[in-house]
């Protein structure tokens, strides 16, 4: 295997127009693909302004590079947590399943491929900090680009940090003769590195409503500020996490977009709680676009990706009664895609675990498929700001502060509906209703039943894949279908809802409910049902103090941003990890709490490896 360090020194070789207009690179709309005047090396490039943006962009177009943010990458970050199983089949992708059970050592290839992806992504950024200054150009637009590399090069370390406490601390393009001598940097040096580089950022860069519509992509003074509050919280510098997350609140640039679901859909890219995301465009030559969603897409039918990183039933069991948010993180087989095409996911009977990432699903009709996605990676966002002030305010004693930043999340999770039924209500796909026999004029079925509607006898939507069903090939074992609320008949998710508004917390509701199953040869019976349920809070605010506060805020992250690649670190700087890992199954030892250096870089550098490894 080869060296990082070694691969990093062979693009010392390449000119540098293989390095740094490799592709078209895109930051936001700003595309830069026009063809280079001759061949660009170190002797003529860094000379015009436009050369300082595009190594800028460069540094931009690692964050969609495979290394950095697909498949290892969801190995490390959420398939190792409890959020996530492998996925896919069983016999696919091996070190990945290592990941999942915690039977991972040196070896596995995870380790070296982010290790490599990162430290890729550092060096562009060096390159671009060293030779910029150089440039005669606009002071201000120099200063701007120097702040989005150095926030680059922190993101980079801030996982490498995180991933495998200290390591090699590189700040500016290595002479061939530096790579074999690098050694491990202390972790404090590294984090110190990164609040530099954040501290710099934030008085570089732009605001975001200082950007113009053409630059959206770009990192802002309000990203910077907010990674540096979570790299200061996962320091356990409580205050300097409080002060930078509520610069960020308090700036008037951001604000909670009133539907989660909307997130995650094209019309929620860079939407008012985006602080920092990816951004991905299908161009019809390619390179503009990251496989993020399609290594997570449906595997299957429709055929929108490979299928791993699937939600675990353990995420699925975590969410409170009624969560809109379940229905937002979790795609089902027979529920539709979350895009125009609403085509049903069906089950795939290879795949163990039926269920989808929902937040990061590409479009069915995407030109070129799913590997040339339009789904932008969310990587900070302001819900996430505000639990980390949340935090940062129970920490230093200031509990009141952290319900209000808590509860402000949960108040638009809510979707302002003030009751639930304990029931994730889920608009029953045509082809579904067909295969049931049923009429076409729409219905609404339990897919999720938690207390009190589970209590009543309402059951959580249960199937199978049944060879040769029509039209859909599937036997319904059990279909709760909601018909009326109080006797107000209901034939939309939106009616349902609506029907619940005038009840108050308490109240007995009547849900008149058509219960559906089959047999396995696809014979189809119903029986009319009457329950009463008591309607309860949905998400009510939370009032707790003490250690029991803090595990509030901590549950209010794993479902505010589950399956967004932030569980497994959160468990490690929690401390809870062994405890949550226990309670699976999972052998959690000490030394998880780092993953393993690669021993490709042991092997060839010498560095010296984790302990435990």
């Amino acid at each position: 295997m080869t060296s990082v360090f070694s691969s990093v020194r062979r693009l010392l070789a390449f000119s540098l127009t293989a390095l740094l207009l490799g592709g078209t690179l895109l930051a936001g709309c700003d595309f830069l693909d026009k063809d280079p005047k001759g061949q660009l090396t170190s002797e003529n490039f860094f000379t015009t302004p436009d050369h300082a943006v595009q190594a800028t962009n460069a540094t931009y177009s690692m964050l969609r590079d495979w290394q950095v943010h697909v498949f290892a990458w969801l190995g490390v970050t959420s398939i190792a947590s409890d959020n996530a199983t492998k996925g896919s089949t069983p016999s696919d992708a091996s070190f990945l399943l290592e990941l999942d059970n915690l039977t991972f050592d040196a070896g596995n290839i995870a380790f070296g491929g982010v290790w490599s992806g990162y430290y890729s992504g550092i060096y562009r950024a060096n390159v671009a900090i060293q030779n910029i200054p150089g440039i005669d150009m606009e002071s201000q637009r120099k200063t701007r680009l120097l702040g989005e590399n150095r926030f680059l090069r922190a993101y980079f370390y801030f996982f490498l940090v995180r991933a495998y406490g200290g390591v090699p601390k590189i700040t500016e393009p290595l002479k061939p003769s530096e790579f074999d001598t690098q050694t491990r940097a202390p972790q404090d040096s590294i984090y110190a590195l990164i609040e530099r580089d954040l501290e710099f950022a934030i008085d570089a860069l732009p605001s975001r409503s200082q950007y113009s519509a053409a630059q959206k992509g770009r990192v802002t003074q309000g990203a910077a500020r907010g990674l540096l509050a979570k790299a200061h919280l996962y320091q356990e510098e409580f205050d300097a996490a409080l002060q930078h997350a509520e610069a960020v609140i308090s700036s008037g640039e951001y604000s909670l977009l009133d539907d989660y679901f909307t997130i995650f859909r094209p019309e929620g890219e860079f939407s008012s709680g985006s602080i920092f995301e990816v951004n991905n465009a299908a161009l019809e030559a390619g390179g503009g676009s990251s496989q993020y969603p399609q290594v997570q897409g449906v595997r299957g039918t429709p055929s929108l990706g490979w299928g791993f990183n699937q939600p675990s039933p353990d995420l699925e069991q975590s969410y409170e009664p009624g969560d809109p948010r379940q229905q937002a993180t979790i795609l089902y087989p027979w529920e539709t895609t979350p895009d125009e095409a609403k085509a049903p996911v069906h089950i795939n009977p290879n795949i163990p675990n039926q269920r989808y990432n929902e937040k990061a699903q590409a479009p069915v009709n995407t030109p070129g498929g799913s590997g040339n996605s339009t789904v932008n990676i969310r990587r900070l966002r302001l819900a996430d700001v505000m639990l980390i002030a949340a935090e940062a305010s129970a920490r230093t004693g200031n509990e009141a502060q952290a319900r209000d930043y808590l509860n402000r999340v949960r108040e638009r999770a809510r979707e302002g509906r003030s009751v639930t039924l304990g029931i994730t209500p889920e608009q029953m796909a045509t082809e579904l209703a067909t295969t049931l026999g049923l009429s076409d004029d729409g219905h609404v079925f339990a897919r999720y039943a938690k207390p009190p509607a589970a209590a009543a006898g309402v059951e959580t939507f249960r199937s199978s894949f049944r060879e040769g069903g029509s039209p859909l090939p599937v036997q319904v074992e059990t279909a709760h279908i909601i018909e009326a609320v109080n006797g107000t008949a209901v034939t939309t998710t939106e009616e349902y809802v609506n029907a619940l508004e005038a009840v108050s917390p308490g109240e007995t509701v009547t849900l008149d409910l058509l219960r559906v199953s089959q047999d396995a040869a696809g014979s189809t019976s119903t029986q009319d049902v009457s329950v009463d349920v008591t309607a309860q809070p949905l998400l009510p605010d939370v009032q707790s103090s003490g250690q029991q506060l803090l595990r509030d805020i901590w549950h209010e992250r794993r479902v505010e941003l589950a399956m967004e690649q932030h569980r497994w670190f959160d468990l490690i700087r929690q401390g809870r990890a062994q405890e949550v890992m226990a309670d699976l199954g999972k052998d959690f030892q000490d030394r998880h709490t780092l993953y393993p250096i690669p021993q490709s870089e042991i092997d060839l550098s010498g560095i010296e490896q984790n302990p435990g490894y």
